[in-house]
């Protein structure tokens, strides 16, 4: 996405939740529960986008 930094750097503290929610399918940790292993994006399952890649959300946007 472009210029995604931009719009993450407006977005307010719930868009910015909303936004990485939206990325973010899992977060694995290390057994310490301080460090990360792994993360993984919705897109990076298989590389294609099922209807199911995206979490559904009860708010309603439309993109301008």
């Amino acid at each position: 996405m472009k210029n995604f930094d931009v719009l993450f750097a407006e977005a307010s503290n719930d868009g910015k939740r909303t936004l990485l929610r939206a990325l973010i399918n899992e977060i694995h940790m290390e057994a310490d529960r301080k460090s990360i292993k792994n993360i993984v994006f919705w897109f990076t399952e298989g590389d294609s986008l099922s209807h199911f890649a995206v979490p559904v959300s009860d708010v309603q946007r439309v993109a301008s």
